[in-house]
């Protein structure tokens, strides 16, 4: 699992625009199969699982949290985490609506291990 703190970088002013750079040639692997958006609702969850081949790169749209391989990681609007083969991930129950882009990466169909 790799955590990138959308805080950690900086704003590159553009024209008409501005943009936050993450440097992380070399950790993210090449080729996207899909992209999905992924909401969640105030006191649902989303049970413990992982995938066999896939990683999963989730981009977050507001604040919320995870549990991944046993540990809590607090998420900020804009945080990005990797989740690679094996990363067991879920969230036991959703505090406030909350929401990701999920790029996925070696997608196969019944990958999903659940927990």
């Amino acid at each position: 699992m790799k955590h990138f703190k959308c805080s950690s970088f900086e704003w590159i002013e553009g024209r008409g625009y501005k943009k936050k750079r993450l440097p992380v040639s070399n950790t993210l692997p090449a080729e996207v199969d899909f992209i999905q958006e992924v909401r969640f609702s105030k006191g649902s969850s989303m049970p413990d699982h992982y995938h066999k081949k896939q990683t999963e790169i989730f981009y977050a749209l507001a604040a919320g949290y995870m549990i991944i391989n046993d540990s809590e990681v607090i998420i900020s609007q804009g945080d990005t985490i990797v989740c690679e083969p094996g990363d067991v991930h879920g969230i036991p129950e959703i505090k406030d609506d909350f929401g990701f882009l999920v790029l996925k990466i070696n997608y196969e169909e019944n990958d999903t291990i659940w927990l």
